[in-house]
């Protein structure tokens, strides 16, 4: 008993004074600089929580981390084992080939880059060599990302313009206005959409005085998110 009253009047010499004074509305607690420290309820509480448990998520998130990549090779393995190398090679992939594309709304006639909205998809899709696997999705003519990762994008084009036949100029209203084709990408997250490659071609004049013949290529390895939008545009959607 005696030892218990030493031990309990050394533990009451040793802690701080609390303060004589507390005002309605504050506490005391422990604080990072000193024993304690009174103020504010609301805000002494929230930096004595955020102290104390701030640590403790980190670890409890260090340790689902671990877990998360010990499954991820227990399961690797063992679709390793059952399907080999082809686990590894089912990457996101798409080809498609386009169709004939509706008329241009208004909204989108003076626009300098169209997208097109049009593309050989559900059993047309069998009709050509085009395919969608792994993920990939079509929505209105965008491909859609399922997954992060390195992508290798293109597009290919053919298109033709018509000329005046006195002149072999272009029939165009601005010929100094370039023909343009490329590929964008759009994150609804983002909220943005960004050019990732495009071709940019003068206006030429034929030999025939009819109609140019032009092609175009453009292609790109780029950084994709699951979720992002890709899409064609062309300049002028009627060549």
């Amino acid at each position: 008993v005696v030892a218990c009253l030493i031990i309990v009047l050394a533990l009451v010499w040793t802690m701080p004074d609390i303060p004589k004074t507390v005002k309605t509305g504050e506490i005391c607690l422990p604080s990072e600089i000193g024993p304690l420290k009174c103020g504010s309820t609301g805000d002494l509480l929230h930096g004595y929580l955020e102290r104390e448990i701030a640590p403790k998520y980190d670890e409890v998130k260090r340790q689902d981390q671990e877990k998360q990549e010990n499954h991820l090779k227990k399961v690797s393995a063992r679709l390793m084992n059952i399907y080999d190398k082809n686990f590894w090679e089912m990457k996101p992939a798409a080809k498609l080939t386009g169709k004939e594309q509706p008329d241009l709304p208004k909204t989108d006639i003076n626009a300098d880059m169209v997208p097109i909205k049009k593309w050989c998809n559900g059993r047309k899709l069998y009709d050509t060599k085009g395919f969608m696997k792994y993920g990939i999705k079509y929505r209105n003519g965008p491909l859609i990302v399922p997954v992060n990762g390195t992508y290798f994008i293109y597009s290919n084009l053919d298109f033709f313009q018509s000329c005046n036949p006195s002149s072999g100029l272009p029939d165009v209203k601005d010929i100094n206005k370039p023909i343009k084709h490329g590929i964008f990408k759009f994150n609804i997250l983002e909220g943005e959409e960004e050019e990732l490659v495009t071709n940019v071609q003068p206006h030429t004049i034929p030999t025939n005085r009819y109609y140019n013949s032009y092609n175009s290529y453009v292609s790109s390895l780029v950084e994709l998110k699951a979720g992002d939008e890709l899409s064609v545009k062309v300049s002028n959607i009627t060549y």
